[in-house]
């Protein structure tokens, strides 16, 4: 195979060109990941009013989260692949009608089976979307330079996404219904469809076939991974049901690594994750996303249960890590040019760190402006910068016809990330709160909790400076 190069961003010799219509691109794509990311949100809020509507118990509530989650995640490699082989435009214009179609579903559910299958069915649509818009972003970009702008405004999108998502189930469920928080997505869909589908082009991979064992065991292997960690909210990680999916997902995915190593054209070929630097991306994108999904979860649950905020306060409570979540991706760019990609992850990371750390001192009382307020900039800050540029060393000299499938891991590991991180500090959130009472001992479980995704971002920066080392290129096998 020819060599390529994955740039250490801001330092490699800028390209000019690129599509002429790459701008225009740049914010349908922009508009779709951002419908993609808040709709994992966007319910939460809207749970206990969706659950009394369809009488739905408190162990089914968590499946109109999970069943989303769950077919996003265990079908996001095949819809890369798919996208590589048939064109991303195409799926990226059929995720979007998907999305629609399945939203307008789940807004008129008479009951608990049509809003959990719709749920599934949003999943499934936004796993062929994704990776298509990020490949797409990934190849109408060809500047160095542009190409960080670029991420840093998809970066914000990714990175808000989530509170957007909060706040827009907050306001819809206070003054409209929950039902909203599903049909919100038909108007905005028609707004990007027709944009779509006279501003993007197409492209498409050099391959021709599937590899249909690689698929299949792919979808299995990371689906049943990420219901067995799910299912360890109520059943406890040494649960038979956590234990049983957990384990089964790692050998189905183990057998996806080694029929991966023998396929004449591989779904995912392993030189994707195997070159070091790519590798590790993905490893810091599952920690980040461990800690930030944790985050929004725990953050909800202080706000609502201890400070008795209502629905639209928590969401709007959210505002202050969504700016700094914007601020720190669109300044990376700019930092990209005159500082190295490792600088600006390991300082976004120890700031969002920081972040966590003061979070961590919560108590019943706790003032937003003295403590949440500045929490939330500094790990909204950390974290824009972090992750936009983690994703763009991830697909930094990736072979154009296979930026589907490494589109499909970044977004992978983000739902792997989340669903690991929600499970482990729950956890430890518990365990500290096991056996005290009342307000302090709750507080004491999420502040327990906060801490430990300070851990987990203290351990993204050690993986950084250990594996992204300070030169301006690296060779990719």
């Amino acid at each position: 195979m020819p060599h390529s190069e994955v740039r250490d961003a801001g330092v490699g010799k800028p390209e000019e060109g690129g599509d002429p219509r790459r701008w225009r691109a740049l914010w349908i794509i922009v508009s779709a990941q951002l419908l993609v990311v808040l709709d994992a949100s966007v319910v939460n809020i809207a749970l206990p009013s969706a659950q009394s509507a369809l009488d739905m118990s408190d162990s089914s509530r968590q499946w109109v989260v999970t069943a989303y989650s769950l077919t996003f995640g265990g079908f996001l490699l095949l819809g890369g692949r798919v996208a590589d082989l048939k064109g991303r435009k195409k799926l990226f214009i059929a995720g979007l009608l998907g999305f629609a179609v399945s939203s307008l579903v789940g807004g008129f559910a008479v009951n608990e089976a049509m809003l959990l299958i719709s749920r599934g069915a949003q999943g499934v649509s936004a796993a062929f979307l994704a990776p298509a818009a990020l490949s797409l972003l990934t190849t109408m970009f060809t500047s160095d330079k542009e190409r960080a702008k670029a991420f840093g405004i998809f970066g914000a999108a990714v990175g808000t996404g989530g509170v957007v998502g909060m706040i827009l189930g907050g306001v819809l469920t206070e003054y409209l219904s929950w039902r909203w928080c599903l049909w919100f997505n038909v108007p905005v869909v028609l707004l990007i469809l027709g944009p779509a589908m006279r501003g993007l082009s197409e492209s498409k991979g050099a391959r021709s076939s599937y590899d249909l064992p690689g698929a299949l065991t792919a979808t299995v292997g990371v689906g049943s991974l990420i219901y067995g960690i799910s299912e360890a909210i109520e059943d406890g990680w040494l649960g038979t049901s956590t234990l049983a999916f957990s384990g089964a997902g790692v050998l189905i995915l183990a057998l996806f690594v080694w029929i991966e190593s023998r396929a004449a054209q591989p779904m995912m070929p392993l030189r994707i994750v195997l070159n070091r630097v790519r590798g590790s991306g993905y490893l810091i994108v599952i920690l980040i996303a461990s800690g930030l999904y944790a985050y929004y979860l725990f953050l909800t649950y202080y706000l609502q249960l201890v400070q008795e905020y209502s629905a639209l306060m928590t969401g709007l409570a959210f505002v202050p890590i969504g700016v700094g979540v914007l601020l720190g991706s669109l300044g990376t760019g700019q930092a990209l040019s005159g500082l190295s990609a490792r600088t600006v992850m390991i300082g976004g990371l120890l700031l969002s760190a920081a972040g966590f750390a003061l979070t961590g001192t919560i108590n019943p009382d706790t003032g937003f402006w003295t403590v949440l307020f500045p929490s939330q900039m500094l790990i909204g800050l950390g974290i824009g910068a972090a992750l936009t540029t983690v994703m763009k060393i991830t697909l930094d000299g990736v072979a154009p016809e296979e930026s589907g499938v490494a589109s499909a891991l970044t977004n992978a590991t983000r739902e792997i990330g989340g669903a690991i991180g929600i499970s482990a500090l729950n956890v430890v959130a518990i365990s500290v709160a096991d056996g005290g009472r009342g307000e302090d001992a709750i507080t004491d479980g999420y502040a327990a909790a906060f801490l430990a995704g300070g851990g987990l971002m203290l351990l993204a920066t050690l993986l950084v400076a250990v594996a992204i080392r300070p030169r301006r290129t690296t060779e990719v096998q």
